[in-house]
C-alpha cells in the first residue's frame, strides 16, 4: 500500500494540508522487484514532497515575475491579469501561461443579484459610488487524458461476458469497467472577491513575523549580533501555512448612480496591498554586491556585538561594548569617539563637561563578566543627567580618525546608535537598562 496518503499529502481546495511533514519516504529499488501502482505513486510524492518543502522553508510565500492586473481598455469593465508565475504557502508553483481576462461588470452584476436581500452587502458603494474588489489566486489540479481502467481480473462477478466484455453484452458494461484520468494539469484558480474578504483569504505572515525582525533590528548589533537575535524566533517552531491563496492586487470599480449593480469603470488598481514579491538569487546577489562594495575596505573588521550597563558606584554608571576581534587601541580616542545625550522635554541634553570617557581591555575587566575585547564607557551620574525613566541615547561620533584593527579596519557599525531608557524594578534597586522600540 501507499504511503504517500499519510506523508507529505496536499490537496487542492480549502482542505490543503502542507505543515512540516513527519518525513520522506523514498522507494528502494532491487532486481526482481515488482512494480506496483503505489511504487510509482511513491515516487513521484517523494520527488514533489522534496521540491516543495525546498521552496516552503528556503524561498517563502510570493510572486515571483509578472500577474500584472490592467484593464482591456479605458474606460472598460474587463482586466486582464498578465502572465507570470508565484509560490503559494505550500510551496507550490502556480504558472499563468497566458493571459487572463476577468468580466468584471458579469460578475459584481451575479454578485449583487445574490446579495440584494443582504443587510450590509458588500456590494453597497461608498458615497462617490465606488466599491473596492481584489484579485486572488491559488493553486489546483485538473484532470485529462480519461483513460480506460482495465478489469479485475481477480474480481469476478462477470464470467459469462469475460474481461473483455465484447459485443455480445449490449454494447453495456457489465464488468463494471472504471475511467480515470491519465494525466494531472497543474493549472491555477483566479477569483474575484470584495477587499475584506480578499484579506481574510490571503493572510500569509513573514517567518519569522515581522516582529520579531524589528526586534532583533533593534537589539541586535552589528552582524553576529542581529543572526543571535533572530535565533531565538527562529528556533521557536516551524510556522504553519497560512493560506493557499495569493493576493494579486485590488481596485476600485465605479457603478451607475441610479443601478448600483451595474459597473461603469475600472480604475485605482493597487498593488500595495498584494502579496510580497521574491527576490531570485540572481537579484539578492547583485543587491548584496552593491552593499558589500560600499563597505568593501572594512569587510571582516571588528564589530560592537552587544552592550551591557552596570553601576560602579555613587557616582559613576559604566557601558561595556563587547567586540568581535580586537581593536588598536592606540586609535580609541578617550573622549572623542563615543557620546551619550538624553531627549527631554526641551531637546536633547549632553552631559556637563567630558563626562563620558573611553577604555579599551582584551580581559575581564573587574566584575564585569566578559571576557574578550571590549571597549569600557565610564558616565559620571553628576548633576542628575542619569536617572530613572531617561530615554538616552548612546553613539558613535563621525571621527575622521576612526576605531581600526591592527589591518585597519574599521569598527562596525560605522553609525552605532543605541536608544534605550533606564528603570528602577524595585524601590531602592540599581537602574536597568531596557532598548526602546522593543
Amino acid at each position: 500500500m501507499s504511503k504517500w496518503r499519510d506523508l507529505n499529502l496536499t490537496t487542492c481546495g480549502t482542505n490543503a494540508r502542507c505543515d512540516l511533514p513527519s518525513g520522506f519516504y523514498r522507494v528502494n529499488y532491487f532486481h526482481g522487484k515488482e512494480m506496483r501502482l503505489a511504487d510509482y505513486v511513491d515516487e513521484q510524492r517523494y520527488h514533489s514532497g522534496k521540491h516543495r518543502f525546498h521552496n516552503q522553508r528556503l524561498h517563502g510565500t510570493g510572486i515571483l515575475c509578472g500577474l500584472k492586473l490592467s484593464v482591456m481598455q479605458p474606460e472598460g469593465t474587463l482586466l486582464r491579469v498578465g502572465r507570470g508565475a508565484a509560490l503559494d504557502d505550500c510551496g507550490r508553483e502556480i504558472v499563468v501561461g497566458y493571459d487572463q481576462c476577468v468580466d468584471v461588470a458579469a460578475w459584481f452584476r451575479q454578485q449583487a443579484y445574490e446579495m440584494r436581500d443582504q443587510d450590509g452587502s458588500p456590494c453597497t458603494p461608498d458615497e462617490t459610488n465606488r466599491v473596492k474588489l481584489c484579485v486572488v489566486i491559488r493553486y489546483a489540479e485538473c484532470g485529462g487524458a480519461p483513460e480506460q481502467v482495465p478489469p479485475d481480473p481477480c474480481g469476478g462477478g462477470h464470467d459469462d461476458c469475460g474481461c473483455g466484455c465484447g459485443g455480445e453484452c449490449g454494447g453495456a458494461d457489465p464488468c463494471g469497467h472504471q475511467a480515470e484520468f491519465g494525466r494531472v494539469t497543474e493549472e491555477f484558480e483566479l477569483r474575484l472577491a470584495f477587499a475584506d474578504a480578499a484579506k481574510e483569504m490571503t493572510s500569509q505572515n513573514l517567518f519569522p513575523t515581522s516582529e520579531a525582525i524589528e526586534q532583533a533590528l533593534a537589539t541586535g548589533l552589528g552582524v553576529s549580533g542581529l543572526l543571535g537575535a533572530l535565533t531565538p524566533a527562529i528556533r521557536a517552531a516551524c510556522p504553519r501555512p497560512d493560506s493557499e491563496w495569493l493576493l494579486l492586487g485590488c481596485f476600485h470599480v465605479t457603478v451607475k448612480a441610479d443601478k448600483p449593480e451595474e459597473i461603469v469603470a475600472i480604475d485605482d488598481i493597487d498593488y500595495g496591498c498584494a502579496t510580497q514579491v521574491l527576490l531570485s538569487a540572481e537579484v539578492i546577489q547583485h543587491l548584496l554586491a552593491a552593499v558589500m562594495a560600499g563597505t568593501d575596505p572594512d569587510i571582516g573588521g571588528p564589530q560592537i556585538t552587544g552592550i551591557l550597563f552596570r553601576r560602579l558606584d555613587a557616582e559613576r554608571y559604566q557601558f561595556i561594548l563587547p567586540l568581535s576581534a580586537r581593536i588598536d587601541a592606540s586609535t580609541l580616542d578617550a573622549e572623542g569617539d563615543f557620546g551619550l545625550r538624553r531627549l527631554t522635554s526641551n531637546g536633547w541634553q549632553n552631559p556637563a563637561g567630558a563626562a563620558l570617557t573611553a577604555s579599551y581591555s582584551e580581559t575581564v575587566s573587574g566584575d564585569a563578566n566578559q571576557d574578550g575585547p571590549a571597549i569600557y564607557l565610564v558616565i559620571k551620574a553628576g548633576d542628575g543627567f542619569i536617572e530613572k525613566d531617561g530615554k538616552y541615547q548612546l553613539f558613535a561620533i563621525d571621527n575622521p580618525d576612526p576605531v581600526v584593527d591592527s589591518l585597519l579596519r574599521r569598527l562596525q557599525p560605522r553609525t552605532f546608535s543605541w536608544r534605550f531608557t533606564l528603570t528602577e524594578e524595585n524601590l531602592g534597586d540599581d537602574l536597568t537598562m531596557h532598548p526602546l522600540g522593543v
